[in-house]
C-alpha cells in the first residue's frame, strides 16, 4: 500500500477499516487494519499541521 494518501483514499480506507471493525474477524484482518490505522494516523497528523500553520 502507498504510504501517502490523498483526500478521496483516506476516506476509502477508512470506510474500509469500519467494514472490518463492523465484521467477525478473518485471518490477516488484524495485520490489515493495524497497518491501515498508522496510515490514518499519519495522514489526520498531516491535516493538522498543516491546518494549524
Amino acid at each position: 500500500m502507498h504510504a501517502e494518501l490523498d483526500e478521496i483514499g483516506y476516506h476509502l480506507l477508512v470506510a474500509e477499516f469500519d467494514l472490518l471493525w463492523s465484521r467477525r474477524p478473518r485471518p490477516g484482518d488484524r495485520e490489515r487494519m493495524d497497518q491501515m490505522m498508522r496510515l490514518i494516523e499519519a495522514f489526520e497528523a498531516t491535516r493538522r499541521i498543516s491546518s494549524s500553520a
